[in-house]
């Protein structure tokens, strides 16, 4: 019975007690030498005169040999040596051979494996394989088979172990990519958050009553965001939206955008254009994309009779329905150029009185389920 077979990257070869070598073919290709000075190969078998015969053959071969008289000793030397290869018998004491083939599987899974045996029994032989025996071998042998199954084994260890080497570079190379990649990544989130800050610094130099009222709008914005479920990408952007959403009132003249009176219709008409500009303006940042589209849609109303658009229901992003509350909230409770601040208690009165026309009904809702204390904190944490 001739059986070949190989599982993994370790190699056993077990030798029988008798004979000459009938070897099971193995497909590989003829490469000619394979022996290299390092392979030291582990001749395991109870019988002193089989182990002494093929070690002195694979000595001869150019191999460095060591002896080992049971499964257990070879264990042992395996844990203390460096070798490329076992070969072993199956019928030993203490630790037959395959027993010895799992203890190598499992601890030593470099090391290759062939196993030589007089059992010719397929049950057995699958078992090996699986225990990834590189060729099993029946009995009688002969030493020169012995020998090219040796190199053959051997070759395709080195085979394995290249590419496993390969595959650790490629994986430490993925690793440092990966490394790199997270560092853009993080520079670019530096470059983000510099652009929001030279974006606000812009907005601040119109005056400290814009600076503390986007701030306002802002922590208000994400304290109700919090009675909705928005994913952290979704957040990210409601925040930018709500710290820029006025950020269009760069374009709006300081004679119109702070005058202590009341306004013209011409005046009112700039104003109208400011979230139009801030829509121009953050849709060339292309982080910013959806949070233009929210700044855009701010001054929406939910019966469509808001601007620029004319927007209607839930044609306006849920984001711009959350804070155009809470900016018209803040607008309410702050002292503007025009007039002193007025109470919460007015703010929410007004919004109540304006939800399913300026106001989304169900944002209302939830706006008034959250406690007045929450907006009276945020409110004194940005004074002004």
């Amino acid at each position: 019975m001739l059986v070949s077979g190989r599982v993994g990257s370790s190699f056993v070869l077990l030798l029988p007690t008798y004979g000459v070598l009938l070897r099971g073919a193995m497909n590989l290709p003829q490469t000619g030498s394979l022996t290299v000075p390092q392979d030291r190969i582990l001749v395991v078998d109870d019988e002193p005169l089989v182990r002494s015969l093929l070690s002195e053959y694979l000595c001869n071969e150019g191999y460095e040999c060591d002896l080992a008289a049971t499964g257990r000793d070879a264990l042992t030397k395996l844990a203390t040596g460096s070798f490329s290869l076992v070969v072993a018998d199956i019928r030993m004491p203490e630790l037959n051979g395959l027993q010895l083939l799992e203890g190598i599987a499992q601890r030593f899974p470099d090391v290759a494996t062939i196993i030589v045996t007089a059992i010719a029994d397929i049950d057995t032989a699958i078992y090996a394989m699986k225990q990834g025996a590189y060729d099993y071998i029946i009995k009688p042998f002969n030493l020169e088979q012995v020998a090219e199954s040796v190199k053959r084994a051997l070759q395709l260890r080195r085979t394995r172990l290249e590419s496993k080497r390969i595959s650790q570079n490629l994986e430490a190379l993925v690793r440092k990519k990966a490394f790199a990649l997270s560092t853009a990544l993080h520079d670019l989130k530096d470059q983000h958050k510099t652009t929001l800050e030279v974006l606000i610094k812009a907005l601040d130099a119109r005056g400290h009553e814009t600076q503390c009222h986007s701030q306002r709008v802002q922590a208000y914005t994400l304290r109700l965001a919090q009675q909705f479920d928005f994913d952290t990408l979704q957040l990210m952007d409601l925040a930018r939206g709500a710290l820029l959403h006025d950020i269009g009132k760069i374009g709006v003249p300081d004679g119109i955008l702070l005058k202590p009176g009341k306004l013209t219709q011409d005046e009112w008409s700039y104003i109208r254009k400011h979230p139009t500009i801030g829509h121009e303006i953050l849709q060339g940042v292309k982080f910013l994309d959806r949070v233009a589209w929210m700044v855009l849609c701010h001054h929406e109303k939910w019966d469509g009779t808001g601007y620029p658009q004319g927007l209607k229901g839930e044609q306006i992003p849920l984001e711009a329905r959350i804070f155009a509350i809470l900016d018209a909230y803040d607008a309410i409770t702050s002292t503007r150029p025009y007039r002193e601040a007025m109470s919460s208690d007015v703010a929410r009165t007004a919004i109540i009185a304006n939800a399913g026309t300026q106001f989304d009904e169900k944002v209302v809702e939830e706006f008034l389920k959250v406690p007045q204390s929450d907006w009276d904190e945020i409110s004194q944490k940005f004074p002004g």
